[in-house]
């Protein structure tokens, strides 16, 4: 259900909000429209056309407004209340911090806000105008809108490598913010990574007392419809018994059904916490974006009018930071590079996304701790800890992540655009219902369950299984 604004809170706080930012400008107009078609699972998306006049001409921008979908029950059991407040802290907070630390390296070729679009407002809790009462909970975010700027979406879920590689030096500068502040001021760090509420898969500890927790909804079903698929196919050559990796992916199949088919969200919560209890993991640690994927990142072409395999990239932007945590970088990069490689080029390309993103991780640190002025042995010391055989330790320890995502997600992706839209209101109006449940186990059909083996193998050659 779309959040109803009212106009006297657009007009008399919303649009003052905005005018702050477009100073010597005057206010004209106005136009604001809700589409459907572009709102996420938790949240409502509007686009305003803001028109105004300075001593010059007449300008118009786009806004797109967001704020939290659903009524009280909904934004409780899904977590909104958590991941919307994360999502402005981002944004009022960790962006502020980010650039405090970058501004020093001035030679650095890389600012913070060239990542994303321009935030005009970040609002959550009482809002006046907006909160029917003062315990009414809400969140605004405006964001410039970049369609008229000819950014747009890529394909819905596989990318060339050219937009893979652009995405992993995306994420490769986003997280070295983390490792320049992390290393320049370790105390601005860990009172900026205190600010972010913990967003859990599952309370291990308690879990009797999360059971509407959508999380474990959501895989639930998708261990067993993987499992299903398995069982129902075991007598039909999916697996190569001669084969030692197909051997050995049995037996990591098996090892995963035992520890984690009880309760999948055990898996997501050990790969989530991790780094809080292991030293060398948690000097990995940074403040990820969350849900990083090719559904939240737009690209620009140098040519809009050219064809488009022919068409250079110019830019990559992200957006949508509602499940911000700190956590291993891996959460980041598995989801990215599992949910949007294509099968038949996967193995290929896999090494050279990892080694993109860790050399624009290395570039931008080492500018910064040169721009303060670090030695050259903490310099080599700090650098020599992030080595490429360092990180790529770590992120085999961490890998499984975006695995066990995909296996949630990406039926949801690579079914038809009905299902995908039935199950979203599902998702929003009765998550726990029987239908939810049978949509969600045969969404897209066996041509997906094929594609999560084929995902869930690699994992396994790669060695991400081992440490499940």
């Amino acid at each position: 259900m779309a959040l109803k604004l009212p106009d006297k809170y657009l007009r008399n706080h919303l649009v003052p909000q905005i005018m702050q930012h477009l100073q010597k400008e005057e206010f004209v107009s106005y136009e604001i429209d809700h589409s459907p078609g572009l709102d996420g699972f938790m949240s409502t998306l509007y686009i305003i056309k803001f028109k105004t006049k300075s001593a010059k001409s007449v300008k118009e921008r786009w806004f797109i407004l967001k704020v939290m979908r659903g009524e009280r029950d909904f934004r409780q059991s899904s977590k909104s209340y958590i991941q919307f407040a994360n999502e402005i802290y981002f944004y009022t907070s960790v962006l502020a911090a980010f650039k405090e630390a970058m501004e020093v390296a001035e030679e650095c070729p890389v600012k913070v806000e060239d990542l994303l679009p321009k935030c005009y407002v970040a609002e959550f809790g009482y809002i006046e105008g907006l909160s029917s009462n003062v315990k009414d909970v809400e969140s605004v975010l405006v964001l410039e809108h970049l369609k008229p700027l000819n950014y747009r979406m890529g394909p819905r879920l596989y990318l060339k490598f050219e937009h893979l590689l652009a995405m992993s030096r995306l994420i490769g500068k986003y997280h070295a913010f983390s490792y320049a502040l992390r290393s320049t001021n370790i105390t601005k760090w860990n009172q900026l990574i205190a600010g972010i509420k913990p967003l859990p898969f599952i309370d291990i500890k308690r879990p009797d007392e999360d059971k509407n927790n959508f999380y474990r909804i959501l895989y639930r079903v998708a261990f067993d419809r993987f499992f299903d698929y398995l069982e129902r196919h075991k007598d039909d050559n999916i697996f190569d018994s001669s084969n030692d990796k197909d051997v050995k992916l049995i037996e990591n199949l098996k090892k995963l059904r035992e520890k984690y088919f009880h309760e999948p969200c055990k898996l997501l919560e050990n790969l989530r916490t991790k780094v809080l209890i292991n030293e060398d993991d948690n000097n990995f640690a940074v403040i990820l974006h969350g849900d990083y994927n090719r559904n939240n990142v737009l690209f620009k072409h140098k040519n809009q009018e050219q064809e488009a395999s022919l068409n250079e990239l110019e830019d990559i932007k992200m957006f949508d930071f509602q499940e911000l945590r700190y956590g291993s970088p891996a959460l980041d990069l598995s989801f990215f590079m599992y949910f949007n490689t294509p099968e038949d080029i996967r193995s290929e390309i896999w090494s050279d996304l990892l080694v993109c993103y860790h050399t624009n991780i290395i570039s931008i640190l080492s500018n910064n701790l040169k721009a303060h002025q670090k030695t050259s042995d903490e310099i080599f010391r700090i650098l020599s800890y992030y080595s490429f055989e360092n990180f790529q330790k770590h992120f085999t320890r961490f890998g499984f992540y975006g695995v066990m995502i995909c296996l949630h997600f990406l039926p949801w992706m690579l079914c038809s655009e009905q299902e995908c839209e039935q199950l979203s209101e599902l998702f929003a109006v009765n998550v726990h219902s029987d239908e939810f449940y049978q949509l969600s186990m045969n969404a897209g059909g066996d041509m997906v369950n094929s594609k999560l083996l084929a995902i869930v193998r690699h994992a396994s050659e790669m060695g991400y299984m081992e440490h499940i």
